[in-house]
C-alpha cells in the first residue's frame, strides 16, 4: 500500500477535528452537569480528567516531536477583551449562582483577581509560545 502524503494529512486533519469535537462534547457535558443538574465535581471526573489531561498529553506530545501547535499571532485587542468580559460574565454567573448570600464585594474581589490571572496566564502563554517558536525556528535555520 502506497502511503501518499496528502492522504496522511487528510487523515490527520480528520483525527484533530474529531479530537476537537469529543473535547467540545466533554466541556459541554461538564457545564450542563455542574450548571443545570447540581452534580458534584465526583460525578463528573471523566469530563474532568479529558479536560485536563488531554491539553497536557498535547503539550508534552509537542514538545517531544519539536513542533509549534498554535502559530503565535499578535494578541488581538479586540478578542482579548470579548474573551475577558465573556470570562468575567461566566465566572460571575457561577459564583453568584453557588450560594444566594453573597455580597457585592465578594463578587467584585472574585472577578478582579480573574482579570488578573486570566492576563497574567494570557500574556504568559504568548511570552512562552513565541520563545519556542523563535527557538525552533532557530534549530531549523541552524540545520539549513
Amino acid at each position: 500500500m502506497i502511503k501518499d502524503e496528502r492522504i496522511e494529512q487528510a487523515r490527520n486533519k480528520i483525527w484533530a477535528e474529531m479530537m476537537q469535537i469529543l473535547y467540545f462534547i466533554a466541556v459541554l457535558s461538564f457545564v450542563v452537569k455542574i450548571l443545570f443538574l447540581q452534580q458534584s465535581l465526583q460525578d463528573c471526573t471523566l469530563e474532568y480528567v479529558i479536560l485536563i489531561l488531554t491539553p497536557i498529553y498535547q503539550m508534552i506530545r509537542a514538545r517531544q516531536m519539536g513542533v509549534v501547535l498554535n502559530v503565535v499571532a499578535k494578541p488581538n485587542p479586540k478578542r482579548l477583551v470579548a474573551s475577558l468580559v465573556g470570562g468575567m460574565v461566566a465566572v460571575g454567573i457561577c459564583f453568584a449562582m453557588q450560594t444566594e448570600t453573597k455580597q457585592l464585594a465578594e463578587i467584585f474581589t472574585m472577578l478582579g483577581t480573574f482579570v488578573v490571572v486570566f492576563l497574567v496566564v494570557q500574556f504568559g502563554m504568548y511570552r512562552m509560545g513565541k520563545r519556542r517558536q523563535e527557538k525552533l525556528e532557530k534549530e531549523y535555520d541552524d540545520e539549513e
